[in-house]
């Protein structure tokens, strides 16, 4: 199973959808440009007329390449935002009386596989925080602990571990095989990768560097290509491409990154798609593979509705909250 988790996942947990960080960015960004930054000055000028005009985040911050200094600009104020909310949903998972929803669905899966596929195109640690609660290793191309370093075969081998094995006349084998562990994949970056020095890094802590994060808007899919989003997203497609199934939450199909493999795959596969509201996008994808079932929240939240083939049921408990759907689906 594949599982590919968006922003509406991380809202559950209050952090900011994409309309707070449009409010946020409309305070923060004019304080951080310069005076004399005439281009960027501009180009911040016809964003904020958009989202005044009710236009979405991504649609305002438009399609061609943003000045270099807007970009870094808005990357900060993003990455602000984002840790300033991220804290108290931290806590809220490390401080709950049982391990969160996703932590049993990972520990629900790896015990019958060596390891899950998770995709995020969030900047936040949740993913790993939840996986941390359960006591389940995650595979991120880091290697390292205290300050980690952007090795993918050194994080692979780490979660390998040597087994002794009657090998017959007296004799012993050793065999080598993976602990079970996320296979995890953030093609738009983390708050806690750095690059510097021509190094990437994972670390909490404040160390020297530029912050490895791709904000919205049109740098988004250029940067894309770059390292260390490259092997991301190549880890990300590549685990699309060999998926038995999917499973998104809080995801909208919005991301060009993502989208040349999933739209393909998720036609042939069975897949569920669970959010608190669907999106067009999601509607257009379901619409693509019959057996696939949609699940949104009711008006009220307190029930669901469900859609599968053209077919709509409406049902009294909130399935599309992934709490209630492991508990009533998967017993967990």
């Amino acid at each position: 199973m594949v599982i590919i988790v968006g922003s509406g996942a991380s809202c559950a947990y209050g952090l900011p959808s994409m309309g707070a960080l449009a409010e946020h960015l409309n305070i923060a960004v004019p304080e951080r440009i310069s005076e004399d930054d005439v281009s960027a000055l501009r180009e911040w000028e016809r964003i904020a007329t958009s989202l005044a005009a009710g236009e979405g985040l991504e649609s305002a911050l438009g399609e061609q390449p943003l000045p270099e200094s807007l970009a870094d600009v808005l990357t900060m104020a993003i990455t602000d935002q984002v840790r300033h909310s991220e804290g108290a949903a931290i806590a809220e998972i490390l401080q709950a009386d049982q391990v969160s929803a996703f932590g049993r669905l990972f520990e629900h899966i790896l015990r019958s596989a060596t390891h899950a596929d998770v995709i995020t195109t969030n900047y936040d640690r949740l993913i790993e925080v939840h996986a941390a609660r359960a006591g389940v290793r995650v595979d991120s191309m880091y290697y390292g602990h205290t300050i980690g370093r952007m090795d993918a075969a050194l994080s692979r081998e780490e979660l390998y571990e040597a087994r002794a094995a009657p090998a017959g006349r007296g004799a012993r084998s050793v065999t080598v095989r993976p602990r079970p562990h996320i296979r995890l994949a953030k093609p738009h970056g983390s708050l806690d990768w750095f690059a510097h020095d021509g190094q990437y890094y994972r670390s909490d802590l404040a160390i020297p560097g530029s912050r490895q994060i791709i904000a919205p808007g049109g740098n988004k899919y250029r940067l894309g290509y770059e390292v260390p989003f490259d092997q991301q997203r190549n880890r990300a497609n590549l685990a699309i491409d060999g998926a038995a199934s999917l499973l998104t939450v809080g995801y909208g199909f919005n991301d060009s990154h993502l989208q040349t493999h999933l739209r393909s795959r998720f036609a042939q596969l069975p897949a569920v798609v669970v959010s608190r509201s669907l999106t067009s996008n999601a509607l257009s994808y379901l619409s693509s593979n019959s057996s696939a079932l949609g699940i949104e929240a009711t008006e009220d939240g307190a029930g669901c509705r469900v859609l599968q083939g053209g077919d709509d049921l409406e049902l009294d408990l909130p399935l599309w909250d992934l709490e209630h759907l492991v508990k009533e689906v998967l017993s967990i």
